[in-house]
């Protein structure tokens, strides 16, 4: 259990390192940040904003995922510049995958009126009225503000090396600038926790899944709620600019998949035909190599802990409160065991 007054450390700052730094901070802990680059430079810049809580009851993350909604709306009234669009999400693919819990079947006039501007809607859609779309980079540097303001500091261009453990059980990380003392140092950097762990002879298997997040101009707004299908997944900002999301390929550049993106855009929606790319970014998303969150200390000596999971952003609000419950009032058993960075050993 750790003194509220003690030094913890977070690398890394992502969506997920400014939620569990905010948390903590707001409990009186003693936080810094440390970040190589700029914060939400990293996957969180490159995120969709997708918050959901519809899964699959034999999901591993389903403990998580159910909670996110919940815990990003507590987290809104605490912060209302979060400013998250509550505008629900339609699902449509051929096949069309197996309904999950909170979505509700849509035939194909239903479509039609939730989202006029489509042409030739498909007979059948998921909708889930409770999700909601966040500007994950404008969440993080506002949870961020919000946790300085507390008392938390945050150091960025600054590369962390290495960790160090000292005699008398106190921790130091070696950054490109100085060495940090610490009683806790919180692990949330995505894909580079491995680099990290493996200097102490701990593996720790995160993969890198890039991701393009493609940013549109369009005249006027052509869908009111998240849409995605098997040929776009899509979304307005708040400032009207049209989002979509795609995967990575290797035997395309960008470019090559922002036209084929934008050609699917403009055969889905009507109003779309002028629409031009405004921005592209690649992120690597990290996700660990098993498909299981990784929550919880590396050892028994509960000091060094690894927070890491896909999707980040979804679960940021969730995590950000279990993990600084745990950092604070010792095990959380709201955490599954197989969540546990200890299946890993050996």
């Amino acid at each position: 259990m750790l003194n509220p007054r003690k030094k913890v450390v977070i690398i890394g700052a992502g969506i997920l390192g400014a939620s569990v730094a905010y948390h903590l901070a707001k409990q009186g802990v003693g936080v810094t940040i440390v970040e190589k680059d700029q914060p939400a430079s990293g996957a969180t810049g490159s995120a969709f904003g997708w918050i959901t809580s519809a899964v699959a009851d034999d999901a591993p993350d389903v403990m998580l995922r159910r909670a996110a909604v919940t815990d990003w709306m507590n987290l809104e009234q605490h912060i209302p510049e979060l400013a998250i669009q509550w505008k629900g999400s339609l699902k449509y693919a051929k096949p069309l995958s197996q309904k999950l819990p909170d979505e509700i079947i849509l035939a194909q006039t239903e479509i039609s009126q939730l989202v006029p501007a489509m042409s030739t809607p498909p007979l059948i859609g998921y909708y889930t009225q409770m999700d909601g779309a966040i500007d994950a980079k404008e969440a993080t540097l506002t949870l961020l503000d919000k946790a300085c303001e507390l008392g938390a500091r945050l150091k960025t261009q600054t590369t962390v090396t290495h960790l160090l453990k000292r005699e008398g059980g106190k921790l130091g990380v070696c950054t490109s600038h100085e060495t940090l003392d610490a009683d806790c140092i919180i692990l949330t950097c995505g894909v580079a926790i491995p680099s990290l762990t493996e200097k102490m002879n701990i593996q720790i298997p995160v993969l890198a899944s890039p991701a393009i997040l493609l940013k549109f101009s369009v005249p006027s707004p052509v869908v009111n709620t998240i849409v995605s299908g098997d040929d776009l997944e899509v979304r307005h900002t708040r400032n009207g600019d049209l989002f979509a999301a795609e995967d990575y390929l290797t035997t395309k550049n960008v470019q090559e998949i922002a036209n084929e993106a934008q050609i699917s855009i403009q055969k889905r929606l009507k109003g779309t035909v002028s629409i031009s790319l405004k921005h592209s970014s690649v992120g690597q998303r990290p996700i660990p190599e098993d498909g299981v969150p990784i929550l919880g200390f590396l050892d028994d000596q509960e000091d060094i802990y690894i927070a890491v999971m896909h999707p980040a952003v979804t679960c940021a609000a969730t995590i950000g409160k279990l993990v600084s419950e745990e950092i604070i009032d010792g095990l959380n058993h709201k955490i599954p065991d197989s969540y546990r960075p200890s299946r890993f050993k050996g």
